[in-house]
């Protein structure tokens, strides 16, 4: 049995354990004991007899009942925590994977998965025929009663990214006690910020929490995948020319369930799909922004084909302001190009 073959029997925690007992001492830094202290810390400044509950040293059975509220959401906030551990602990663990084994050693990953295929003999025709048949479609939906506030999200977003920041080595003694100072001051904020909405959240409120983890999330990571993918297909399938079509079709109820929410309307069902639109260009338009910055190769250096410099004159006099984008990037006509892209969208 092969060395792939015998990690795909293995279960995941049996991986995780694999990996934190070959982890260095200094890597073994528990986020979830830093994460549970800091909080013990926040409610202990706010709400001490409620920290004694965290702490075990209370049964919430034996507090009052007009203390249990402020009990619940400390045990509320501390299940968010532990939550965002775990997802950086899996994450690391992928990590040490790939540098140990490389790609093909994740489990379920792209590069595992199209391994074992071609390892069970699928001929590249099957593969691409299969692919070009593909269609994933994850769809958004809302439940006002259990979606997080936007704001709420947010914060868990900002916890997570300190908590790998402090994962670097980098860092001096002073510096690491900054950021957990900062860290300290998220889980602070996310103490005292409301998580439960008063009155049910409008139709426009639901769809501005959907967007969210496209803007977040979504629309960084899609493209990653399609990348993960035609990867792993050049790995197991070097000879080959296989393509990974554009499979992934996200949709949304939010703002066009008819049966779920009395006040969607058309109206409401046509500003969902402009806030959807919007949100689209808004992240192209991001990228464009990007592009000007950094598209600084000069045509003095670099030979710029004739068939380029034919389409980039066009585009400047359609544009309507050739004469000033050319003058301000003179002799740089990728800016250029990328400068018109973001005048006219």
């Amino acid at each position: 049995m092969s060395l792939l073959q015998k990690h795909a029997h293995r279960s995941y925690e049996e991986q995780d354990e694999a990996l934190e007992e070959s982890r260095p001492i200094i890597f073994r830094e528990d986020a979830r004991s830093l994460l549970f202290r800091l909080l013990l810390f926040v409610v202990n400044e706010r709400e001490p007899d409620i920290a004694e509950v965290l702490n075990g040293l209370v049964n919430l059975d034996t507090l009052a009942k007009e203390r249990r509220i402020a009990a619940f959401q400390a045990i509320g906030i501390w299940f968010q925590l532990l939550a965002i551990a775990r997802e950086l602990t899996a994450m690391r663990s992928r990590r040490e994977l790939e540098q140990a084994g490389g790609s093909d050693e994740v489990v379920g990953s792209f590069s595992n998965v199209i391994g074992q295929i071609a390892a069970d003999g699928y001929s590249a025709e099957t593969v691409q025929k299969v692919l070009d048949g593909l269609c994933v479609g994850p769809t958004m939906t809302a439940h006002p009663t259990e979606a997080k506030r936007v704001t709420v999200l947010e914060i868990h977003r900002r916890i997570y990214r300190k908590l790998t920041e402090l994962e670097q080595q980098r860092w001096a003694p002073r510096e690491r006690d900054l950021l957990i100072r900062d860290l300290k001051s998220e889980i602070e904020i996310l103490w005292m910020t409301g998580e439960l909405r008063l009155e049910r959240p409008s139709v426009e409120r639901e769809i501005a929490w959907g967007l969210h983890f496209f803007r977040e999330v979504i629309f960084e990571a899609t493209p990653q995948l399609y990348d993960a993918l035609e990867n792993a297909l050049r790995r197991h399938y070097p000879r080959y020319d296989l393509r990974a079509p554009s499979f992934m079709r996200y949709g949304s109820w939010i703002g066009g369930d008819r049966d779920g929410n009395p006040y969607v309307t058309a109206k409401t069902t046509a500003f969902a799909l402009s806030e959807c639109r919007n949100a689209a260009i808004e992240w192209y338009l991001g990228k464009v922004r990007r592009l000007i910055t950094v598209l600084s190769a000069s045509s003095n250096v670099v030979d710029v084909p004739e068939t380029f410099r034919l389409a980039l004159a066009i585009a400047l006099e359609r544009s309507g302001e050739g004469q000033e984008i050319a003058a301000r990037n003179s002799d740089e006509p990728l800016r250029q190009c990328a400068a018109i892209m973001g005048s006219t969208c």
